[in-house]
């Protein structure tokens, strides 16, 4: 025997409990008894949420079961029907006889209230319950021969079993508590475990503890949960909240939208994998598929291949392009032999690579370790696990099929119809076909017209696809040459919106022509349309652009526009439309009125360029930012820069540096007669504040003290790198990230990372403060908040010179000053 100091043991505190009864309601139990027997309707009003365990003395539980046996067979619960029932059972002189009948029935008045006393019953059994699983987790404690991983397992399921079930529930609501917890343990069995076998081994132990169910009847149920979503109804103008003024959003415009699933079905040999590659190449490159549109400089593209061999899609996709030293081949990843039981692996690889889309090769190879054949609705289920992927993280996802004898998609037709689009490419049947021409087909699409179909040409040189034409439409006809004007000159002008009567004029045809094309193109998605617009009198068309560069990731330093009017230019006079992606606010309304909104950013107007820096030569003819596409060229905005202004402190001795650049009212054109009817235009003035050492600031900032389960949805947060206050609107269990609207932006959503958002500071932009500092320079002085960061904040001032910015500064430094 080994002894051991007292002082180097621990002191756990077994101090008994006080010596009384356990939770009870003994007059509460009676009362419900008497309201039964007194009242035949009373048990109905109990009888689905009140069990005999729940009540503490043995002969009041008897009572309660003869009453739940008479009212089973329809038979009423009075003095005379219980006592005879309990007579024949032999338990009435157990529970006392008739004189303990009577005095039930004696001390009650009514059963009015027998639902909130039956609740108080199973408030109190629920307590006791609480006390014997107490009892027996310190039973387990001892029991050192278990492992404790079992321990803890019994523990977890006993604690969620007391504070996750409903208190006093229905049938139905026990029901439905059941089948919720089941669900959401069948959910964590298939899309948080990846080995096959451990998934089918928790699936056997679920079923075990489920008396009655099979491994079968769990698949089944998982299934038609996953079918089954019903939201809840709306009226259209909570659709019109819910959604917003958010249109298609198009990977490649007309083919790929993104968030959703494509199913693209061929026959062996076709060559659906390397028409896959050939667009792929275009979206991580940013190109054009053809006259199909790119919708960003540049994304990522990840493949999950099964059907080829390393080296094959290796040597298929440097010959697309995809070679040593090139940037797509920088945006590209690929992953072999995943299965859609290993769907951790995707939502991983989604968070930790952030792909624009998904390309599974195939859909017989990922799910071929499926219980079901492939002809039975069960085959579908990874399917639909990928529609809800698609929906959390907005990620494309497009699964490689095959056809079967007649052409159509190979298995049950619940694998079609879980899909949003399918494509279809086969051979060209026509006898005076190239062998390489390929018959395109859109047979189903919830994003753009269909059926319709494209004759394609494989160029055996580069791997790369050629459109020929539409079929239904002549080669070469003016509506063709239109509509390639079009796309071209929508996409030279990305995120800006037009009429019809003005893409007419900028491509030289008429009204008409341009009209019709353009219904043409947006209906098969190659642009976007804005018909909510004018209160719907006018339609706007435009195709939307997406920047690696303007992505919140990399925010530009702000602009604040302090005019309300349209920004034209001199050879363009189209009201300029801010609009990035959707996630940047709307600086004018279509009709010419500002919107009002505390600020917007610069990547509302330099949507095209590779810099995460606002250059002080904005206002340079010469500057290579023009060059590049701008879209506020030097004759549609000058922004003056003073140096002079520019005003540096000693950091050591006043810790405050000056940083200001100035801006003058600047004219703005008339433009042309058709926008003369909109009103005169007015001067603009355009403040840019800007700290030399933004970016710095941002990359440095402390960590936020909030942690992801911190976070809820309608809550307000403070995001540094907007300089603004945003609602989270959606959180993504997979995902650290969530959907929100800016302040003063309540339409556009964009997208958030969780980890770069704070608590709401104690000052905000666009307050009015005082600096607490004894150096003259501040006295007696009105400042405005312009930026507030975790690691200081920044006012702003009006000189002589015009307006200097000040920084940083702690909440201590500054006082709000009222009204």
């Amino acid at each position: 025997m080994v002894l051991v100091p007292y002082s180097y043991t621990e002191e756990p505190n077994f101090k008994p409990v006080e010596h009384r009864l356990p939770p009870c309601k003994i007059e509460h139990e009676e009362a419900v008894l008497g309201g039964i027997l007194l009242d035949p309707n009373a048990i109905y009003r109990v009888k689905d949420r009140l069990e005999p365990e729940h009540f503490y003395i043995g002969a009041h539980q008897d009572i309660y079961k003869a009453c739940l046996r008479l009212s089973k067979k329809a038979l009423p619960t009075d003095l005379l029907h219980v006592s005879s029932w309990l007579l024949d059972h032999n338990l009435l002189a157990r529970i006392g006889g008739r004189n303990k009948l009577a005095s039930l029935v004696d001390r009650t008045v009514s059963a009015v209230n027998i639902d909130s006393l039956a609740l108080s019953v199973i408030e109190v059994a629920e307590r006791r319950g609480l006390l014997k699983t107490g009892n027996e987790f310190i039973r387990l404690a001892y029991e050192t021969e278990t492992d404790w991983s079992d321990i803890r397992v019994v523990v977890e399921n006993k604690t969620q079993s007391i504070i996750g079930a409903p208190l006093a529930p229905t049938k139905e609501q026990n029901q439905l508590w059941h089948y919720n917890q089941l669900i959401n343990e069948l959910e964590n069995i298939y899309l948080k475990t990846s080995d096959p076998g451990l998934k089918l081994f928790k699936l056997q132990e679920l079923a075990n503890s489920s008396p009655g169910r099979r491994v079968k009847d769990l698949e089944d149920l998982y299934m038609k949960s996953l079918c089954a979503t019903v939201e809840p109804r709306k009226s259209l103008d909570e659709l019109e909240e819910e959604v917003g003024s958010e249109e298609r959003k198009w990977l490649l415009g007309g083919i790929l939208a993104q968030a959703t699933t494509a199913l693209v079905i061929a026959d062996g040999g076709v060559g659906k994998t390397k028409w896959l590659y050939d667009l792929l190449h275009c979206i991580a490159s940013g190109q054009n598929w053809n006259n199909f549109p790119a919708t960003a400089d540049s994304r990522r593209v990840l493949i999950y291949q099964g059907d080829e061999s390393k080296n094959d899609m290796l040597q298929a996709l440097n010959k697309r392009g995809f070679k040593p030293g090139t940037e797509v081949r920088q945006r590209t990843a690929v992953r072999f032999g995943w299965n859609t039981d290993a769907m951790p692996i995707l939502y991983q690889d989604a968070a930790e690579f952030r792909p624009a889309i998904v390309m599974i090769d195939s859909l017989t190879f990922v799910n071929r370790y499926s219980l079901y054949d492939e002809n039975r609705t069960e085959y579908s289920r990874p399917v639909l696990e990928l529609n809800k992927f698609a929906a959390e993280t907005g990620i494309t996802v497009v699964i490689v099929h095959h056809t079967n004898r007649n052409g159509q998609a190979r298995g049950t037709t619940a694998v079609r119809n879980a899909v949003s689009e399918v494509i279809k490419l086969e051979k060209d049947t026509n006898p005076a076909a190239n062998p390489q021409e390929k018959i395109l087909t859109i047979e189903k699409s919830r994003s753009r017209r269909f059926p319709a179909s494209y004759r394609l040409f494989f160029n055996e040189e580069d791997f790369s696809f050629s459109l020929l034409e539409e079929i239904g439409q002549e080669l070469g006809s003016l509506d063709l040459s239109t509509k390639d004007q079009i796309v071209k000159f929508l996409q030279e002008h990305a995120n800006k919106k037009f009429e019809a009567e003005e893409v007419a004029h900028y491509i030289s045809t008429t009204s008409g022509n341009a009209r019709r094309c353009l219904s043409q193109l947006a209906r098969d998605g190659l642009i976007s349309l804005d018909e909510r617009s004018l209160s719907g009198t006018k339609k706007l068309y435009y195709i939307a652009w997406e920047s690696e560069n303007c992505s919140t990731e990399n925010l530009l330093p702000s602009v604040t526009i302090t005019s309300s009017t349209r920004i034209t230019s001199e050879n363009d006079s189209n009201a300029y439309q801010g609009e990035s992606n959707g996630e940047i606010d709307n600086m004018y309304k279509n009709d010419g009125s500002p919107v009002i909104t505390s600020m917007i950013t610069l990547t509302d107007h330099l949507t095209n360029h590779n810099t995460n820096h606002f250059t002080e030569s904005v206002s340079t003819e010469n500057s290579p930012e023009n060059s590049e596409g701008d879209h506020l060229s030097t004759s549609e905005i000058a922004v003056l820069s003073n140096p002079e202004s520019e005003e540096k402190i000693n950091v050591q001795t006043d810790h405050l540096i000056t940083l200001a650049e100035n801006a003058e009212l600047v004219s703005i054109p008339e433009g042309d007669p058709s926008r003369r009817s909109q009103g005169d235009h007015k001067a603009i003035a355009i403040v840019c504040d800007r700290l030399d050492d933004d970016s710095d600031i941002l990359q440095n900032l402390p960590p936020s003290p909030l942690k992801q389960d911190d976070f809820q949805e309608k809550d307000i947060y403070w995001s540094p790198r907007l300089n603004n206050q945003v609602m989270l609107w959606k959180l993504f269990k997979s995902l650290p990230e969530a959907e929100a609207y800016q302040a003063g932006n309540p339409t556009d959503k964009i997208r958030v990372k969780l980890s770069e958002l704070y608590p709401l500071p104690e000052f905000k932009v666009g307050e009015e403060v005082a600096v607490l500092d004894e150096h003259k320079k501040f006295k007696d002085k009105v400042f405005t908040i312009s930026a507030v960061h975790p690691g200081g904040i920044w006012i702003e001032g009006k000189t002589r010179a015009g307006t200097d910015g000040y920084g940083p500064f702690k909440s201590s430094q500054l006082r709000k000053l009222s009204g």
